[in-house]
């Protein structure tokens, strides 16, 4: 037998807001974005994009992370060559609470702007 549930809001025990989780993870912050053109396509608890230059850019949260040790794990692609795999690194010099900023590189060696670059920030906010 199955069920079904249908609601419009689930909120926490008081009615005044949304439930925490609970001894789960999940991320506090993503990004879609195309660098060439410093866009956002789609993100979360992002507001705003810099474009420092060729194969650099910086996210900026809209919420603080609580310390500069959480994990960004980063890709993109495109670009230079249509089928090219991004090399997007995070230097630790550039993370900090309240941003985060990728160095970008194909084959390792050559700075570039991907045609998509995209970020999931994992760890407490602040």
């Amino acid at each position: 037998m199955t069920s079904v549930l249908n609601v419009d809001t689930i909120a926490d025990a008081a009615g005044t807001g949304p439930v925490a989780l609970t001894k789960q993870s999940a991320a506090k912050a993503y990004i879609n974005s195309t660098i060439p053109t410093a866009t956002i396509l789609d993100s979360l608890n992002i507001s705003s994009l810099d474009d420092d230059g060729t194969g650099r850019a910086t996210f900026h949260y809209t919420n603080s992370m609580s310390n500069a040790l959480y994990s960004a794990l980063t890709g993109g692609g495109g670009g230079i060559r249509n089928n090219t795999l991004a090399n997007v690194s995070t230097p630790e010099s550039e993370k900090s609470t309240s941003q985060l900023g990728v160095d970008i590189q194909y084959a390792h060696t050559t700075a570039f702007d991907p045609d998509v670059c995209a970020a999931s920030i994992h760890g407490d906010l602040a």
